[in-house]
């Protein structure tokens, strides 16, 4: 069966000169390459897009729990996990290019919690100039479940020579206020690193609700 692309040239064509310009279905339709089981390729993009509700919710979706749309198959989303992996490889590669930026490292760990359905604690680490070293989980579970010991991420921030690090985790499916254990670690961490001359920057905390600053006391204000 032919595909139908609508009334404008191939997207498998226009890839090569105006990328730019392609509208996001027209994307993930090169990407998958044709439809299935009498479903033109036009369409099951323009089903991916809606069940995501946009091209951004890709990223935050758990494709094979939730996606039972009609033609997409595990060779299917077997391409689209492999191209949101990249997406997300490369957005990390891109922050640690720059200069540490507390707004678009916020931006990234966002999106690297939204699909977690576990706390996940995150580190990041920062050279004394100002280049991100490390945005990396360093463990999976409630502290009850398999705690964050602060000596195992001082060790993390001393190989980095860092002077400054911030540690992160999420709340799934609740507030981003913290509870007194997420207080202790702050706190015990910032003493450990600040006698050892590193700056703990914040204990971040994301929740339904947004982002909890602990150095703050307070939910930050969205940008």
């Amino acid at each position: 069966m032919a595909e139908r692309w609508g009334s404008g040239p191939d997207p498998r064509s226009r890839i090569f000169n105006d990328a730019d310009n392609l509208e996001d279905w027209e994307l993930i339709a090169v990407l998958l390459g044709k439809g299935s089981r009498g479903l033109p390729i036009e369409d099951l993009s323009r089903d991916i897009l809606k069940k995501s509700q946009g091209l951004g919710g890709l990223l935050s979706s758990n494709i094979p729990r939730n996606f039972q749309i009609n033609g997409l198959g595990k060779a299917k989303i077997s391409t689209l996990l492999a191209a949101l992996e990249l997406a997300k490889r490369l957005k990390y590669k891109s922050i640690r290019m720059k200069g540490y930026n507390p707004t678009t490292l916020s931006s990234y760990l966002q999106g690297l919690f939204s699909p977690l359905k576990r706390e996940c604690f995150v580190l990041a680490t920062i050279s004394p100039a100002g280049d991100l070293l490390r945005v990396e989980i360093v463990s999976k579970g409630s502290l009850e479940e398999v705690g964050v010991l602060p000596r195992d991420l001082v060790r993390i921030v001393l190989n980095d020579e860092a002077s400054q690090a911030i540690l992160a985790h999420n709340h799934p499916g609740m507030i981003c206020f913290p509870s007194q254990e997420d207080w202790e670690v702050y706190t015990n961490l910032k003493d450990l690193l600040g006698n050892l001359d590193v700056e703990l920057l914040d204990h971040w905390i994301f929740g339904i609700d947004g982002i909890f600053s602990c150095k703050q006391s307070t939910r930050l204000e969205e940008n």
